[in-house]
C-alpha cells in the first residue's frame, strides 16, 4: 500500500538528479536511499550515526550544480584538478588539441589518439 508523504523540494530535486544517474525513478530513489539507511542504522554506534547525519547537511547535489558554471565553479574544478595525479591536461589555443604538463614542469601540445595522448608539431607562423 503507497501513502502520500511531503518531501522537500531539495531532496525531490537531488533524488531526480540522483535517479537519472541510477537509472531509477525518483520514487525509486527516495525508498533506495530508505531502505540503505534502515539496513545500516543498527550497524552504528552513537556516534557513528551522528557523524552521518551531520554529514547529510553537506551541500546537495542540485546546490553543487548550480555554481558549476560559475567563477566559484571553475576555481573549484581548477583546485581539484591540480590536486589529481600528472599528468594534467588543459585546453589549447587550437580547437581540438590539449596541452599535457608532466611532474617534471614539461609541457607539450596533442591530442588523443586511440586512448594514447600523441604529441603534435604546431607550426609557427
Amino acid at each position: 500500500m503507497s501513502q502520500p508523504v511531503k518531501l522537500s523540494d531539495k531532496l525531490v530535486l537531488d533524488a531526480r538528479l540522483t535517479a537519472e544517474t541510477a537509472e531509477r525513478s525518483i520514487a525509486g530513489q527516495i525508498e533506495f536511499w530508505a531502505k540503505l539507511g534502515r539496513a545500516m542504522e543498527p550497524l552504528l554506534q552513537g556516534v557513528q550515526a551522528m557523524a552521518l547525519s551531520r554529514a547529510g547537511g553537506v551541500k546537495p547535489i542540485s546546490e553543487c550544480l548550480e555554481s558549476t558554471n560559475s567563477p566559484e565553479g571553475h576555481k573549484r574544478v581548477a583546485e581539484h584538478l591540480k590536486a589529481l595525479p600528472y599528468p594534467h591536461y588543459e585546453a589549447a589555443d587550437t580547437p581540438g588539441l590539449l596541452i599535457r604538463t608532466t611532474a617534471d614542469g614539461k609541457r607539450s601540445t596533442g591530442r588523443f589518439v586511440n586512448r594514447r595522448f600523441e604529441v603534435v608539431k604546431r607550426t609557427r607562423r
